[in-house]
């Protein structure tokens, strides 16, 4: 089933919903189902006729419980009987839902996280009706965002939409002033994906419709995939603000330079590309390093401001939640937690390891030396202007811009360590991410099972120490200062950042 559009007028579009094979039908009440009308503005559903096709499926919930109804069209076809095709609902009041699928127990409704392209069409665009009769006026739980792209030798395989709220998943329905209300309860996330099941060309312009709930000022990116795996992901400005609202139609149009697809990211990997070294490029990994024992896995933090800093205390090989400290060179005995630094006298990198979310093989990732970290901080081209001390989510840091970083609209940074002087939100921090930035969190330091030097930034270098044997190197960043070429005990447990070569 879906319910398809077809143009009217040039401002207007007209939704109708397409069949199913009708299955037979059997004894029970009928229904009279009308669809809802709006009435004008080029935005909302203006000018619509909401049409039933022959078939289509509607669960009914009345005092017997549940009940699977088919339409048939009446004139106009905004109308239509709804027959009894298996169960019974008895008397009302009533609580009908389209499509059928939509709940399984006349209470939850379930969004869901996958949507599929179908030309001028919105399958399966989500309906919600109450009565105490048997006259059931059907209202749209959901708005629509219409995404009209245009670009030559282009072919569109997935849209994905992400927002900062839950757009899928479990909501519950009410009514509020006589229309219904969407609230979210669990088993969702803030991303939704239409996939295309033949890859859609738009050398001439060609519209996508995805359905959502009500996602006030919180649409974060849309991300378009094409057939020959490239990308481009379009962030949300700080500064602009994208409604969509129930009963409506929201429209957005990519045009031939607003589109800059480039290949996926490796995964695990984040956008930006830093100098380090005049002849060494690297993406930074999208999180700190992460060890669980019991199940020997390994893994990147799915954000970039996470530091555990708890549990790191309970590091043993058994222990069965997620460690973010290691010892000097522990990429083949993470657990490992000795108190003297003799018996850390090999250096493994803890990229040789098979990293879960950062691609799932060994020796995809490395560690930076010391003389890298000092070249990114120091020596590459403007580097004084390119770090700085910040928050992200009220957690402390370092910030460190990429070589070629243009600050998105509406946001600032101002280099140097002041008492973690650039702050922002998570919604702020993604168009920072997005625009390549990197972020390391202040954690703190492990001393065999004791935790200490909470809030400090210090990062692993691949390097052994000239100050001593039992020392190597490390970033040292607090509020007010950096330091690349500084030495310390390898035994003690520290924050490791993972980068991969990009040239």
């Amino acid at each position: 089933m879906k319910r398809t559009l077809v143009s009217l007028l040039s401002l207007l579009a007209l939704f109708t919903i397409t069949s199913c094979q009708k299955e037979a039908t059997g004894d029970g009440s009928q229904f009279r189902a009308t669809m809802e009308t709006a009435t004008d503005g080029k935005t909302v559903l203006s000018g619509t006729a909401l049409n039933w096709v022959e078939g289509d499926q509607v669960a009914i919930y009345g005092t017997a419980g549940r009940g699977l109804y088919a339409a048939t069209p009446q004139t106009p076809a905004t109308v239509a009987t709804l027959d009894n095709v298996s169960g019974e609902t008895s008397d009302g009041p009533f609580r009908a839902f389209y499509p059928a699928s939509l709940t399984t127990d006349g209470v939850n409704i379930t969004l869901p996280a996958a949507q599929t392209y179908v030309e001028n069409s919105i399958n399966e665009f989500p309906m919600y009706a109450e009565s105490t009769t048997n006259q059931l006026a059907f209202k749209n739980l959901c708005g629509v965002l219409k995404l009209h792209l245009t670009k030559a030798n282009t072919n569109i395989t997935s849209i994905t939409v992400k927002a900062n709220a839950e757009i899928c998943g479990n909501f519950t329905v009410s009514y509020v002033n006589d229309a219904p209300q969407l609230s979210y309860v669990q088993g969702g996330s803030n991303t939704v994906t239409m996939t295309c099941t033949t890859a859609q060309a738009i050398d001439n312009g060609r519209d996508f419709y995805i359905y959502l709930p009500a996602t006030f000022d919180s649409l974060k990116s849309i991300e378009l995939n094409t057939a020959d795996g490239l990308y481009c992901i379009k962030t949300v400005k700080s500064n602009v603000c994208i409604n969509v609202q129930r009963s409506t139609v929201t429209e957005i149009e990519f045009g031939e330079s607003d589109m800059n697809f480039v290949e996926p990211l490796p995964q695990g990997a984040l956008p930006g590309l830093f100098s380090v070294s005049a002849t060494q490029q690297v993406r930074f990994s999208q999180g700190n390093m992460q060890y669980q024992a019991s199940t020997d896995t390994w893994r990147f933090a799915n954000n970039q401001y996470t530091a555990m800093r708890e549990g790191n205390n309970n590091i043993s090989a058994t222990y069965n939640g997620w460690i973010d400290l290691f010892g000097w060179g522990t990429g083949n005995n993470p657990t490992f937690s000795s108190t003297s630094s003799g018996s850390y006298t090999t250096f493994v990198d803890w990229g040789v390891n098979a990293i879960s979310n950062g691609g799932g093989a060994s020796n995809l990732w490395r560690t930076l030396s010391s003389n890298e970290w000092n070249y990114l901080f120091n020596i590459r081209a403007n580097a004084s202007s390119k770090y700085g001390s910040g928050k992200v989510n009220g957690i402390g840091g370092e910030i460190i811009l990429p070589d070629e970083f243009e600050i998105p609209q509406g946001m600032t940074f101002t280099p140097g360590q002041n008492n973690w002087q650039n702050v922002y939100s998570l919604s702020e921090w993604s168009l920072m991410e997005n625009a390549g930035a990197v972020f390391l969190p202040a954690s703190a330091r492990r001393n065999g099972a004791t935790i200490d030097r909470n809030g400090y930034c210090c990062y692993w270098s691949s390097s052994p120490s000239n100050n001593g044997y039992y020392n190597a190197y490390r970033l040292y960043c607090v509020s007010h200062t950096v330091y690349t070429t500084f030495g310390d005990y390898r035994h003690y447990g520290m924050s490791v950042r993972l980068v991969q070569n990009f040239n």
